[in-house]
């Protein structure tokens, strides 16, 4: 017998005799284990993972003792990955699926979150208003600190003043809350139209109405250049040069107008957004550990 069939043979023997050693499956997680996996990731802002975990819990567990608090974490972690659309609709199924659930109110106030995030106040507004009738304590406090922002926010002073009379809270809150009200009408504003005007009849003179000094004398140097240049072009007969400094200057002119309006309104726009986050921090409605874009947390993500 040759060697290379000999060392076959034997090839063969091991393999027919050997023990087959195969590693057990990792034993599947428990409920309780699946779930605290899931928060786990949800607290380390692994959005996609923690969606998967929730989504595999509510597979495997679909009564499970944690099932309400699953689905309405879910939702609660795709708002916070700014997925709204789908957020909206994981809510809304959990509340069709199970209209008592215990996480009804943080549902109805999450969904008031992203509607405001979405630009849908009027239905922002109408949940917080449910919850200041019907809500069980801490959200109708909650809901009416965040609507009255959003009425803040969207100028309806008037409206917020009324909700003030019969709010759900303190004495020393409320007023609290009509003096940001009152400051928030009365909060100074530059006018675009009249720094649009001074820009107009002096080049310069709307950007040192807007404080922006440094602007201001830039705005009029280039222009007087411009002016003085075109005007000894054209006394000196030289008109195709005097032609095209005056359209470089219309130009830096209309700039100036523009720059000094557009300005006005940068200016308003930062004031009002400054005073906004500092009415959503004086008022904790930031969330622990957000930036200023996700306000609300603090008040729902409480277990």
């Amino acid at each position: 017998m040759s060697l290379k069939v000999s060392y076959g043979l034997l090839l063969l023997f091991s393999f027919l005799t050997a023990t087959p050693v195969f590693s057990d499956p990792p034993p599947p997680l428990s409920e309780k284990a699946l779930f605290e996996f899931a928060e786990h990731l949800l607290k380390e802002k692994d959005w996609d993972g923690a969606i998967l975990e929730f989504k595999r819990y509510l597979f495997l567990y679909p009564g499970g003792e944690r099932a309400d608090q699953a689905a309405y974490l879910l939702g609660e972690t795709l708002r916070r990955k700014k997925d709204y659309a789908q957020a909206v609709l994981q809510w809304e199924a959990s509340l069709r699926r199970r209209p008592d659930t215990p996480f009804k109110d943080a549902i109805v106030f999450g969904l008031a979150v992203v509607y405001s995030e979405l630009g849908r106040e009027e239905q922002a507004l109408s949940l917080w208003e449910s919850l200041i009738r019907e809500g069980a304590p801490p959200y109708p406090a909650m809901a009416c600190r965040a609507l009255l922002w959003s009425l803040v926010k969207g100028k309806q002073f008037d409206r917020a003043e009324q909700i003030l009379k019969e709010a759900p809270l303190s004495e020393a809150e409320k007023e609290l809350h009509r003096r940001s009200v009152e400051e928030a009408r009365h909060l100074p504003r530059l006018s675009p139209t009249a720094a649009g005007l001074l820009a107009a009849a002096l080049p310069g003179a709307g950007h040192w109405y807007l404080d922006r000094k440094q602007d201001a004398l830039i705005a009029f140097l280039i222009n007087g250049l411009f002016t003085w240049a075109a005007a000894s072009s054209f006394q000196e007969k030289n008109h195709g040069l005097g032609v095209l400094l005056s359209v470089m200057e219309l130009a830096w002119y209309s700039g100036n107008i523009y720059s000094a309006v557009n300005s006005a309104h940068k200016i308003n726009r930062k004031r009002e957004a400054e005073f906004l986050n500092n009415y959503r921090i004086r008022f904790g409605l930031w969330g622990r550990g957000e930036k200023p874009d996700a306000p609300y947390l603090a008040l729902i993500f409480q277990f």
